[in-house]
């Protein structure tokens, strides 16, 4: 069936290579990308099955036996330590009859053990005991095959840890680019030079489709609208929990987005300029956290890492993060209207703990699941998905300023404050990944 604009269904075909072909446009995408099952099927095995998908943080397993269960696209895997230090990510799952064997969100483990017949497994994903070992003979512990096996590349920039379940494919500093820069841009806050995820993490999940939140982290503008109890003259959000920046606006009570802009990356990595900050740190714990930043960095190289020149940033496709707001935010797929959102504060190592402790208390009052900003986001990205299921209109219109940006810094390119073009590269980087993913399956 031809995609149209007024068909009351949505298509049935095999997803071949002209019909994914014909979803994507340069200034729109199908609305088949958000609500149909058979494509969120086939993006998790050839988007997250294949692009370099962020897995954790090196802090969340500082010592030997540490692990966290996480996931890549739907599989789930843990990111481990072994007794030497060295960092694995193995499929969670049992050699032997298919169990998910660790359920713990994170713990310490010197075997992981399956609750079915007790095999258990190492820190590598190395089979290292099995109960009633006679009653299987062909079985060798030391072939991979029985293990827990490891995700094919695992690699780390600056403690964060990315993996990707395709044997081949670019680096992961090929991949990442120019959004490198925005991990810098984090983690050079740190006095230490690192940065923690030990302020625990707020869990909630959304009845939308993953794009929803990646298109929103390279959208500017929505905040006057989206947020406008947070953005008014009177700052009634921040101020009811004592904190936070202040923006400026004008007479209109709107905000004149287009001159902070926006930067993309090839493979759809992007991030938002700085919005029109009014008030910036200031008082003794930040002139504390100043001298100590100074006392490594002398005052020049502090001044340069303390100037905000962006605000959210993405790392195309699964996560969001900021400086500014100093939290990591993790968009984990379920369904194809169902996705789970993790938001972990940001630990400066070394920036006094006031300083820290605030910003987690911050983070808790404009983004976990009750919160004063982020439910904004929620109900605009629920209402986008029960809009897109409806019909009416088959198109989600991305055009906003077509062709206007221009060559930028680190490979990118940068448009206006209002423009959609990071997320049309993303949806060009989707539909890469598709009819790439076309050849193999």
């Amino acid at each position: 069936m031809p995609l149209s604009n007024d068909a009351p269904q949505l298509p049935r075909p095999a997803w071949d290579r002209e019909k994914l072909r014909s979803l994507v446009r340069p200034d729109r995408v199908h609305r088949a990308l958000y609500v149909d099952p058979e494509l969120f099927e086939l993006e998790m095995r050839r988007v997250f099955g294949a692009a370099w998908v962020y897995v954790g943080h090196e802090s969340q397993v500082p010592d030997p036996g540490d692990y966290v269960a996480t996931r890549i696209g739907l599989d789930p895997v843990l990111l481990t330590r072994d007794d030497a230090g060295k960092l694995h990510l193995i499929h969670n799952r049992c050699a032997h009859r298919g169990l998910e064997v660790a359920t713990a969100e994170s713990g310490n483990a010197r075997l992981f053990r399956c609750a079915y017949h007790g095999w258990a497994y190492r820190a590598d994903g190395a089979l290292a005991a099995m109960p009633q070992r006679r009653s299987y003979p062909g079985v060798d512990a030391a072939d991979p095959q029985w293990s827990m096996r490891a995700v094919p590349r695992v690699d780390s920039y600056r403690g964060f840890v990315f993996a990707s379940l395709a044997a081949e494919g670019p680096s992961l500093a090929d991949y990442l680019g120019g959004i490198r820069h925005s991990i810098d841009d984090l983690v050079d806050r740190a006095p230490d030079g690192a940065i923690s995820l030990r302020g625990g993490a707020s869990k909630y999940t959304i009845r939308a489709n993953w794009k929803t939140q990646i298109d929103n982290g390279v959208d500017l503008h929505h905040a006057s609208f989206t947020h406008s109890s947070t953005l008014d003259r009177d700052g009634r959000q921040f101020s009811r929990h004592g904190g936070g920046p202040r923006l400026l606006e004008d007479s209109r009570r709107s905000i004149d987005w287009e001159s902070f802009g926006v930067v993309g990356f090839p493979n759809g990595h992007g991030y938002q300029g700085r919005p029109p900050v009014e008030t910036l740190p200031s008082g003794p714990v930040h002139e504390e956290y100043v001298r100590r930043l100074e006392a490594r960095h002398g005052a020049a190289r502090t001044a340069e890492i303390l100037n905000y020149d962006r605000f959210n940033s993405v790392i195309y496709p699964s996560m969001t993060f900021q400086a500014f707001g100093q939290h990591l935010r993790i968009v984990r797929p379920v369904a194809v209207d169902r996705t789970e959102i993790l938001i972990y504060p940001v630990w400066l190592d070394g920036a006094p703990d006031e300083m820290n402790r605030q910003a987690i208390r911050s983070i808790a009052a404009t983004h976990s699941a009750a919160s004063m900003i982020q439910t904004d986001d929620v109900e605009v990205f629920e209402r986008i998905q029960r809009g897109l299921s409806a019909g009416g209109n088959d198109w989600v219109m991305f055009g906003g300023h077509m062709g206007s940006e221009q060559p930028w810094r680190e490979g990118g390119w940068r448009g206006l404050g209002t423009s959609e073009f990071v997320s049309r590269l993303q949806y060009q980087s989707w539909l890469n990944y598709m009819l790439e993913g076309a050849d193999h399956d």
